[in-house]
């Protein structure tokens, strides 16, 4: 269009596609199947994804350098939200407990048994072939992504806690996206 080389834009009918809403939430029970099957490293993953609520790629990228005696302080990669997440004692906890996994020498905290930090597409494989596994062992029914441990963080936790952790401006994305319990309400009677 810029160089005058159509008239029209040929994609100005072309719709979106729409993805249906993802609705999967792991319950605990899922959550600690899956994690018993889970090798160490991983194990430290989930954790600090429901703990968290960061994304894949943030939580991988997590260094030393993102802790502070205040908690873990990271930048998202998605929307450059600055996120000061405070130390609890379970956080510090795995935090420590990655720590101690080897190789001691090694620049994130989720990495390979090289000491090498995943790529994305190698942290999904991993986690293709333990969800194939749970579901094989039949400890689980129903397949979930990785991502739906940061939906559980949202869903476990207040409307307000969860889209602050979640590094949200406005709640209504987080109540959209990421609240997939059922609600609870009262019978009239």
């Amino acid at each position: 269009m810029e160089w005058g080389a159509a008239e029209n834009n040929p994609c100005r009918d072309v719709r979106k596609f729409a993805e249906p809403k993802r609705e999967r939430y792991v319950t605990d029970d899922e959550y600690r199947a899956v994690y018993v099957l889970a090798f160490p490293m991983m194990q430290v993953a989930m954790d600090l994804a429901v703990l968290t609520g960061l994304r894949r790629g943030d939580l991988l990228g997590l260094t030393r350098d993102h802790l502070t005696d205040e908690g873990i302080l990271i930048r998202t990669s998605k929307t450059g939200t600055p996120l000061l997440i405070e130390w609890s004692d379970e956080l510090r906890s795995v935090v420590n407990r990655a720590k101690r996994i080897k190789p001691q020498v090694r620049l994130t905290l989720i990495c390979s048994r090289q000491g090498k930090p995943y790529s994305g597409q190698g942290f999904a494989a991993i986690w293709q072939r333990l969800i194939r596994k749970a579901l094989e062992k039949k400890v689980i029914s129903e397949r979930f992504r990785f991502h739906d441990l940061r939906a559980k963080s949202a869903s476990d936790d207040t409307l307000d806690a969860a889209t602050a952790r979640l590094g949200h401006m406005d709640a209504k994305l987080t109540e959209r996206v990421y609240r997939r319990k059922p609600r609870r309400v009262k019978p009239l009677r």
